[in-house]
């Protein structure tokens, strides 16, 4: 792969309120327990508070990286898809950007199956959904379709906005 070709790329991660449903859960039950029963409380249980802030830290540090560029579609998705994976344009159908909403169509963030494919879905509401010419359609989210709209263009990848078609 040549460095100086065009790309676009962008990493981005869950959204914030979902890190931080997760952390308020252990301090809203030692907050209800101190209140509710501030004498005959048990002590709090910090190894339930060490896990949620484990997997609420686990949650943070996933990140979805795309690059889009001559050859083809890469997305990486750590700590579950360490190695980048390369969808080359000879192997695509098409590619069309989209408008979804994460819960309705895949029922939430992060890896996800639902009726447009395979999804890798973080903060957004915009998709790059990929028809591959063998095997199951694949979707990852941009954050910044401005940006990859213009140098698409400008570069004559394949891409379809199906934006104003969407909702």
């Amino acid at each position: 792969m040549m460095n100086d070709q065009p790309q676009y790329s962008e990493k981005s991660g869950f959204p914030a309120w979902i890190f931080w449903a997760i952390a308020s859960i252990p301090l809203t039950i030692y907050l209800y327990e101190r209140i509710a029963h501030p004498i005959d409380s048990e002590p709090f249980d910090w190894f339930g508070l060490v896990i949620l802030g484990a997997v609420g830290l686990f949650i943070f540090a996933i990140k979805l990286i795309v690059t889009v560029n001559a050859e083809g579609i890469t997305y990486k998705y750590p700590p579950f898809h360490n190695k980048p994976n390369l969808l080359r344009w000879e192997n695509i159908e098409t590619v069309e950007l989209l408008k979804i909403n994460p819960l309705k169509e895949f029922g939430g963030w992060g890896l996800r199956y639902g009726k447009l494919g395979t999804a890798y879905t973080t903060r957004g509401k915009y998709i790059l959904h990929i028809k591959m010419r063998k095997g199951k359609p694949i979707n990852v989210t941009i954050l910044d379709y401005h940006t990859l709209l213009n140098i698409g263009e400008s570069n004559q990848w394949p891409i379809v906005n199906r934006l104003t078609d969407n909702k």
